[in-house]
């Protein structure tokens, strides 16, 4: 699988790293050139430096012909942005995107190829779920 990856910071470089362990073709797009020290020593993708707002930064990185873009920076209307430009001018067919406060997900709410991954959402339903299988100790 292709995969394109905007943003590498923790989320993002971790990511990177274990998708391209599995054998998919990644490249990770970053604005800060610091932040690809994150990846790991064994990351075999590509890394593009600069602004994946920017139509040719994402044909840099072979936005049209991705089978999943991971939109993971760490501002929320960044990634609306991208996610959006992904739809609408390249086709991608599967985009995940990272949102940080969760009413940001009604504004995904009616786009059928999109993925929300809200971490305060995910982390406290996690936590809701741990309290309802093991009670109150």
């Amino acid at each position: 699988m292709f995969i394109v990856i905007v943003g590498c910071g923790r989320t993002g470089s971790l990511l990177a790293g274990k998708l391209s362990r599995s054998g998919n073709e990644v490249v990770v797009i970053e604005q800060n050139p610091d932040s690809f020290a994150l990846l790991p020593v064994d990351f075999s993708g590509f890394e593009i430096e600069g602004d994946a707002a920017e139509s040719d930064v994402l044909l840099e990185g072979k936005i049209e012909s991705a089978d999943l873009l991971i939109v993971s920076t760490g501002n929320d209307q960044i990634n609306y942005l991208v996610s959006q430009m992904a739809r609408v001018n390249f086709d991608v067919p599967r985009i995940m995107v990272r949102t940080i406060d969760p009413a940001v997900e009604k504004m995904y709410e009616k786009e059928e190829r999109f993925e929300i991954f809200s971490q305060i959402s995910l982390l406290a339903e996690n936590m809701i779920n741990k309290i309802e299988r093991e009670g109150m100790r």
